[in-house]
């Protein structure tokens, strides 16, 4: 591999450090760690959760940052650069981040573009369950566990498109330009819109009850 391009810097560090929080925090953090939590044991989820984060995640955050800094390069090109033979580890990270995260997060983007629209109206009604399995995603329900995807919702498939391609224009424009003006609108926006929702949250009924049970060990 050749190093030999000039390489496009960050423009500030706290558009760095807003990208970094980005790839950081997602849906896991936001919409799954809580139910996670609650079927977990509730408080008694967050002690393993804590142990895990101090001995493996903090750790092998500050290694990654440390060797994309010595070496100046993204992850194939640093672990090339720390041994010819380790290169295809450095190809691990982005092969799962397009192939994997990004292909799942892409269409629930697309998914909450469609919802965006249908909160004008509240197309989905009381029985928001079969809204979404039945009419939004098109499933039929064979049996009690299994559903069948019966046809291509194209909402969906167009919002989804329309996601790819603005992440191929975020992309395409340098770090500068790109990645980190991204990041310096929809981390504070997620921040904003985070904020709101809790807010709102612990004021419908029951939400002492289910904070009192989400944090009590079990």
């Amino acid at each position: 591999m050749s190093d030999n391009t000039e390489r496009s810097l960050w423009g500030s560090r706290i558009g760095f450090l807003f990208a970094a929080i980005g790839s950081a925090v997602g849906l896991g953090n936001i919409w799954r760690f809580s139910n996670m939590a609650y079927q977990n044991g509730g408080g008694a989820f967050l002690v393993p959760y804590f142990v895990a984060l101090i001995i493996a995640g903090i750790p092998i955050m500050i290694a990654e940052y440390a060797l994309g800094h010595k070496y100046q390069g993204a992850s194939p090109l640093a672990f090339f650069k720390v041994n010819k033979k380790s290169e295809w580890a450095g190809w691990w990270m982005p092969t799962m981040a397009s192939m994997g995260i990004m292909l799942f997060y892409a269409v629930v983007i697309g998914w909450c573009i469609n919802y965006f629209v249908y909160s004008f109206d509240l197309s989905w009604g009381k029985d928001t369950g079969t809204f979404f399995f039945n009419k939004f995603l098109l499933l039929d329900q064979n049996s009690d566990t299994a559903y069948t995807l019966s046809a291509i919702n194209l909402k969906i498939l167009f919002t989804t498109a329309i996601v790819w391609f603005l992440c191929w224009v975020i992309c395409y424009k340098e770090v500068n330009h790109g990645i980190e003006k991204a990041c310096l609108i929809f981390m504070p926006l997620l921040l904003i819109l985070t904020a709101i929702l809790v807010a709102w949250t612990v004021t419908l009924d029951g939400a002492g009850y289910g904070i009192r049970e989400y944090i009590t060990p079990h």
